[in-house]
């Protein structure tokens, strides 16, 4: 299976949870998944914490390859783009239909996101476990 990969500094190392640093590099522009991805499109740098058994093994301010899962990131991408846009454009379209002007189907959709972001946030314990990174490989500066 076809994994998506990123280069990442390590920044900290507490017991078993490394936090990385994963930045933008040259492939994020030709990767499909581009468009949706926050690092390629404003070259931002994202911090996240991966737990790891083998966290002896890794140096503050190493860099490592960080990997995920097609599945996985698309599975992330449909849970935090597609499934809003779609309640956003359903609610829009609906109160539409019923009459409603413009101002009122829009605070409509946007109502609506309310209780769908809620619901993810409830049960963002069962995402993080699901959407899990792994460090695929590293080299140490000198």
């Amino acid at each position: 299976m076809e994994n998506i990969t990123h280069q990442a500094k390590i920044i900290n190392i507490k017991g078993h949870t490394i936090t990385l640093k994963l930045m933008p590099n040259d492939a994020c522009h030709s990767c499909a998944a581009n468009n949706f991805c926050n690092l390629s499109k404003h070259g931002r740098e994202r911090v996240i914490n991966i737990d790891d058994a083998n966290s002896a093994n890794f140096q503050i301010g190493e860099e490592v390859d960080v990997c995920i899962s097609l599945r996985n990131g698309i599975k992330a991408v449909v849970y935090a783009y597609i499934i809003p846009l779609l309640l956003l454009l359903g609610a829009v379209i609906i109160c539409k239909t019923i009459g409603l002007n413009d101002f009122k189907s829009g605070i409509s959709g946007i109502i609506v996101l309310l209780p769908y972001y809620f619901v993810l946030f409830l049960m963002k314990n069962k995402f993080n476990s699901g959407l899990t990174f792994k460090i695929t490989g590293h080299t140490t500066d000198e």
